[in-house]
């Protein structure tokens, strides 16, 4: 194990990792580098729990869309020998993609600005689970399929996997290799990342990979199954000793030269003139002052960051396979470690909101992750929460201003405010899950009206049918291979899906009849289903 920190550097470090650092845990592996040198990695938990294998530097990780900036790189060495126009048509190289009424360019898929509908959730939509085999050939004939725009290209940045899965594909037309083979021979190899490739093959075995996890509410670990053969977006495997070297590359330019690294650092400028803070597949923030420049991936039970601190010179790689783990937040406390005789950014702290009147926390919130509702009532002054499924309400303890821990579950609740400071929704946590809450409107349908939906709506575009009909005075929705869900009502003609996927419906008439209705989640908008029966 390398290591060049101080002991009591080592020790901070480790604490950071600790909760993961246990018999029977999946956990995650560490990278740390400073001016291009690794000064300290180490595995923390385990690679396969089946069979109790360790995680180590070697461990070889799926590390979901942090893949996105070799995407982009490859994209970008094309595009620096003249074989990739960024701002042509991506019809240029792919003209089965639907003619829409604005032209989306290769540039706008890079940024995530070409207003194309996120694959992930468009699958989620059309009856997917997201741990079936899902290859190119699935997610290109959903692409083509589109017809709408989720908005005018070049308008807005609202981050989309689709545009990395046709990234890959020109790569492939372009370069006349597909993006595993051109990443090897001019990214992987050149750089000694010996351990990294874009798996394409779901059958493939892998030595020495980790498997994904997440924990069961009721305690324990259970398989987080990620069954991907397709790239671009995602499934890059690699190792935090391999992203290491590719760190490096953004310092000495061994691959793309100094041109395409600078390529790699420009952000995009929206059409209103505003720079949004996503470069060539590598994402930009400020913390405590310094730039932190790299990207995170979440896929399965895998969670992931690459990236650096700068102008410090410090590269900080975190891999995971449990689904309970935010890297980039272990990253910065990391960070927070190695940079501690640095000076910090003074930045003021917003005013504190004062302590949450019980009163205005009180109310039905739909916690879609479970299918529940959560009651948050208020009784003698006291605060109490009960979910749908539990016998009785547990008081709710207070720890600070928007937070309170449930007394009997051990979970917290934590409400959140709009701009006008009103509670409109909460998160509660649970087994180390993160579950969001709306707050739900005081709205309700009796049967006979909720009867008008009743029918079949089918899209052109997902190429499947969704059945409502009225089931014990509830709308309920059904489609092929998820299970039956309530639409609760939230407004006229305005529906919340009970379930995740979180998406609405809303419905839309002609002549006061109800023709249709137009599907939106949070990274694909108004997709259309029309009514056929």
């Amino acid at each position: 194990m390398i290591n060049q920190l101080t002991a009591e550097q080592q020790l901070q470090i480790d604490s950071i990792f600790a909760q993961w650092n246990q018999p029977g845990s999946p956990g995650c592996a560490l990278a740390i580098t400073l001016d291009d040198e690794i000064v300290y990695e180490r595995g923390y938990g385990y690679a396969q729990l089946e069979y109790d294998i360790p995680i180590t530097p070697e461990t070889i990780f799926h590390v979901a869309s942090v893949s996105k900036q070799f995407t982009a790189m490859a994209i970008a060495l094309l595009a620096a020998e003249g074989l990739v126009d960024l701002d042509a048509n991506v019809r240029q190289y792919v003209p089965e993609l639907y003619e829409f009424d604005y032209p989306v360019t290769v540039r706008q898929l890079v940024h995530h600005t070409s207003g194309l509908r996120d694959q992930w959730e468009l699958l989620m939509v059309a009856g997917w689970r997201l741990d079936d085999v899902i290859t190119k050939e699935h997610l290109m004939k959903m692409i083509m399929r589109q017809r709408e725009l989720n908005f005018v290209p070049g308008s807005e940045y609202l981050y989309s996997n689709t545009g990395y899965t046709l990234m890959a594909e020109i790569v492939e037309r372009v370069a006349g290799q597909t993006l595993r083979q051109f990443a090897a021979e001019r990214i992987f190899q050149p750089l000694g990342m010996h351990d990294t490739h874009f798996h394409d093959d779901h059958e493939e075995i892998v030595k020495n990979r980790a498997y994904s996890y997440a924990p069961r509410l009721a305690g324990g670990w259970h398989k987080s199954v990620l069954s991907y053969a397709n790239v671009g977006a995602t499934s890059l495997f690699t190792t935090v000793r391999d992203l290491s070297q590719w760190l490096a590359n953004f310092s000495h330019a061994r691959v793309g030269g100094n041109e395409v690294i600078e390529q790699m650092h420009q952000r995009y400028v929206l059409n209103n003139g505003e720079t949004i803070p996503y470069g060539f597949g590598l994402m930009f923030a400020e913390y405590k002052g310094w730039q932190e420049i790299g990207h995170s991936g979440a896929d399965a039970g895998f969670r992931s960051w690459c990236g650096r601190i700068e102008p410090h010179g410090l590269g900080i790689v975190v891999l995971s396979n449990c689904s309970t783990a935010v890297p980039r937040e272990l990253a910065r406390r990391v960070a927070d470690v190695m940079l501690a005789d640095k000076e910090v950014k003074v930045v003021e702290a917003a005013e504190p909101h004062a302590q949450l009147c019980p009163a205005d926390c009180a109310g039905a919130y739909l916690v879609q992750y479970l299918g529940q509702q959560l009651l948050i009532t208020v009784k003698d002054g006291g605060l109490y929460a009960q979910l749908e499924e539990a016998d009785v309400p547990e008081l709710l303890q207070p720890l600070d201003e928007s937070s309170y821990k449930a007394t009997v579950s051990g979970a917290k609740i934590t409400f959140n405010r709009d701009e006008a400071g009103q509670v409109n929704g909460c998160t509660w946590q649970q087994q180390g899950i993160n579950m969001a809450g709306k707050k739900m409107p005081d709205y309700q349908l009796s049967a006979r009206e909720l009867a008008e939906y009743v029918g079949r709506y089918y899209s052109p575009e997902l190429d499947t049918t969704y059945r409502l009909e009225v089931r014990d005075d509830e709308l309920v929705v059904s489609f092929q291979r998820h299970p039956d869900v309530v639409l609760v009502p939230w407004g006229t003609d305005h529906f919340v899906r009970q379930r995740t996927p979180a998406t609405e419906f809303k419905f839309m008439r002609e002549a006061g009849e109800i023709v249709g209705f137009r599907l939106s989640g949070g990274r694909i908008r108004n997709v259309w289903f029309r009514r056929t029966l």
